[in-house]
């Protein structure tokens, strides 16, 4: 059975292939790299927003919310009040077991 005609490309159509390959492969290839690198900037650039957001909060309560303060400074420093006593409620690391190796 003989070959179809439009199944094979003709010279003029391989040799446009190949004149656009050479004009345009380079330009296409480094486009998409830059297209790819500004999904990733902007997938950090939210993260960094988000956290931007998280962080001016964080400071608004630092500078207006007293309880906010001391509590943070009760649970970092397990610091208390003069008569108070503090209880921890976790082990502390010198006495837990060490792992079997």
């Amino acid at each position: 059975m003989p070959r179809r005609k439009w199944w094979r490309p003709s010279r003029r159509a391989i040799g446009l292939l190949l004149v656009g390959a050479a004009l345009f492969g380079p330009g296409l290839f480094d486009w998409i790299r830059m297209a790819l690198k500004q999904r990733q900037l902007d997938r950090q650039l939210a993260q960094l927003a988000a956290r931007k957001a998280q962080l001016a909060e964080e400071a608004t309560r630092l500078t207006s919310d007293p309880g906010y303060v001391e509590g943070l400074i009760r649970s970092t420093f397990k610091m208390a009040q003069p008569g108070e006593y503090v209880i921890p409620l976790d082990e502390p690391s010198s006495n837990k077991p060490l792992a079997s190796r």
